[in-house]
């Protein structure tokens, strides 16, 4: 045979493969998906308007309800045949691989980029004094940036676009162009505030303008749009995307940041700046928080449909305040999901308001707390009073630590945080499915044991932190547990124990290692990471 028909034969083969190959690739996938849509992003000069008045007139009140009720969606890696991963392991099989992370204002947007895209310039950020090239640590938060940068479903909180302190990028965009990845972008909040807009100047104590400072966080009027919000990047195409803000909104981000401060709020800060190093600054924003639901076409699982709902609960309010947003969300707008979801984000599950302090809203807050009238009670009734309450006050530092599930007993041990997950627990789908809570040892992934050590890592005593301050004290005050993952698979009830582990969460893990071994940190928050097997798993 000669070598140009050899060469034919060659070529027809390689063609018939693509062909087969595509084909094959393509019809996982019926219909068409949305390739590109955005919402009308509202110009300079509507910014303004919104700074001064967060409730605008008619046209710009129209304009702006359907800026929050747009996303942006973006299937343009799915059209340049981008696919998933395809993950496989002898435990699990064929898997889907979750991560979420909440990014901190997109700080440090360029190093995000370098952690998910590129193990060597991943280790071009490792601190060596923190974990030494070749040491075990440096082994395991190689491991660990591995398992983030081969999810195949990543959501992320605090993404800007047009922000001076992240470089006026569309942070989503960016990361999913360099991922080639699908994504889809929820606007929560128009960050408004009248410095940033050259509205207003910044003045010393005396009154005297702080010229330096104005013109530091004054902002580029053409390239600004001050948008902050969720994102969800995925190699499975999105089906749909729906977003508005939560009837339910527990802190007013305009009103609340005006009000000027008084002298507990300004010693607050201090404190907050000079103990923990996070200084607490005013945010003048517009909106709030959000319900954003996306939908993936996954072919491999019931309607060939993995639902996400990226999470991103308000801070700066008390934790009922929190319960209600959960309570909306869960009643309002999920019950009725065939398929599996995945509930995940940012959950703020703080004990404590954040919100700007005064003298009044502290004695409110007391008057109202049923555990201070039993200090106080004690106090005067008893001599032994000062042992007792420092017993109550170890007993529920230990008990409670980490551990925002811990029962909760009012006045003597009392969780407020409790409730939140009590609702999950307790919440049923309308085809009687429910969020996993199982914790087995043979699927967490340090072989504890205990109620969500499947999806959400628990550590010696309750659960591994997600959040730090810069600066914790004791490696106890200033951590918290503040980012949650909830599967609905195919359970009827969250303790099945004999129960199928088809798409049911496994060996969730917390990457605080590879966050906190960075010469800088990332985020004050750590990633967290979830497998999801497509059938039964083999353990």
């Amino acid at each position: 045979m000669s070598i140009k028909k050899s060469s034919q034969i060659l070529y027809l083969a390689l063609a018939i493969g693509m062909f087969l190959f595509v084909t094959i690739s393509n019809r996982s996938w019926p219909g068409t998906f949305v390739q590109y849509q955005e919402p009308d992003f509202l110009t300079f000069s509507e910014l303004k308007a919104l700074s001064k008045k967060s409730h605008p007139g008619v046209l710009l009140a129209r304009k702006l309800n359907r800026f929050w009720k747009t996303p942006i969606i973006n299937n343009e890696a799915y059209y340049a045949g981008a696919r998933p991963h395809y993950l496989r392991d002898e435990k699990l099989a064929h898997f889907l691989r979750l991560a979420s992370w909440n990014i901190e204002k997109s700080y440090e947007m360029e190093n995000v980029i370098k952690v998910f895209s590129s193990a060597d310039e991943f280790r071009t950020l490792i601190d060596p004094s923190k974990a030494p090239e070749g040491s075990a640590q440096y082994q395991d938060i190689m491991r660990q940036r591995e398992r983030l940068a081969t999810a195949d479903v990543i959501l992320l909180q605090e993404m800007d676009i047009g922000h001076k302190r992240s470089g006026y990028i569309n942070a989503a965009a960016e990361l999913a162009k360099k991922l080639n990845m699908n994504y889809a972008y929820g606007a929560e909040q128009l960050e408004v505030d009248p410095v940033y807009l050259g509205l207003e100047k910044i003045n010393y104590e005396g009154g005297e303008v702080d010229q330096e400072a104005t013109d530091y966080y004054k902002v580029d009027p053409a390239r600004y749009k001050g948008i902050f919000g969720c994102a969800v990047l995925s190699r499975y195409p999105i089906k749909r995307a729906e977003v508005f803000q939560l009837k339910k909104q527990a802190y007013d981000w305009h009103a609340g940041e005006v009000e000027k401060i008084g002298f507990l709020e300004r010693s607050r800060r201090f404190g907050a700046k000079t103990v923990f190093r996070n200084e607490i600054t005013r945010e003048i924003k517009v909106g709030g928080r959000i319900y954003f639901r996306v939908d993936l076409a996954v072919p491999e699982l019931p309607n060939g449909t993995l639902t996400i709902i990226n999470v991103h609960l308000e801070i700066k309010c008390e934790p009922k305040g929190r319960l209600e947003q959960m309570s909306e969300i869960l009643h309002s707008y999920i019950r009725g999901i065939k398929n599996p979801v995945i509930l995940a984000g940012d959950f703020n599950s703080a004990h404590q308001d954040l919100s700007a302090t005064s003298v009044k809203r502290v004695a409110v807050r007391a008057a109202k707390n049923p555990e201070n009238w039993l200090t106080v009670a004690t106090s005067a009734l008893l001599p032994q009073a000062l042992i007792i309450n420092a017993s109550r006050l170890t007993t529920k530092l230990t008990r409670n630590l980490q551990d925002p599930t811990a029962k909760d007993i009012p006045i003597l041990l009392p969780n407020p945080v409790k409730p939140l997950f009590q609702m999950i627990e307790d919440f049923r789908f309308r085809d009687g499915k429910a969020f996993d809570f199982r914790g087995d040892q043979s699927r967490s992934i340090n072989g504890n044991d205990g109620t969500l050590a499947n999806s959400n890592q628990r550590d010696l005593k309750g659960f591994k932190t997600t959040f730090s301050t810069k600066r914790a004290i004791a490696e106890v005050i200033g951590k918290y547990r503040l980012d949650w993952i909830f599967v609905k698979s195919f359970l009827k009830h969250p303790w099945a124990v004999n129960g199928s582990y088809r798409f049911a969460p496994h060996f969730g893990e917390t990457l605080e290692e590879m966050n906190t071994s960075l010469q800088t940190p990332i985020s004050d928050h750590h990633p967290n990471v979830v497998d999801l097997p497509f059938g039964e798993p083999k353990l």
